[in-house]
């Protein structure tokens, strides 16, 4: 059974950026992405538990983003799933910690 998607709310300023900027480099693109990230939400839905380990904070996991360079940081609670973010594999993980920490 699926468990319940909990989003930070700039968790869709982040789809917003990256969306438009691989839709800038080429038309299309920008839809692809939001696709495979959107798969990605489903994947953590149903199976967060296969995913690893961020830090060392036992529930704080990440899954990657296959054909971009994208991390999904999010933390498993009882009652539900929450998503941190969309952040370029690039970014200081201190930002996904923050994120985290600020809810």
């Amino acid at each position: 059974m699926a468990r319940r998607l909990c989003f930070h709310p700039l968790v869709a300023d982040d789809l917003c950026a990256a969306i438009d900027w691989y839709e800038d480099r080429s038309e299309g693109l920008g839809l692809r992405f939001r696709a495979i990230i959107d798969a990605r939400f489903d994947d953590i839905a149903r199976m967060p538990e296969i995913f690893p380990h961020a830090f060392d904070d036992a529930d704080f996991r990440f899954v990657c983003v296959p054909r971009f360079p994208y991390l999904v940081p999010f933390r498993l609670r009882e009652d539900a799933v929450y998503v941190f973010g969309v952040f370029h594999s690039a970014t200081d993980p201190k930002k996904w910690r923050r994120r985290a920490d600020s809810e």
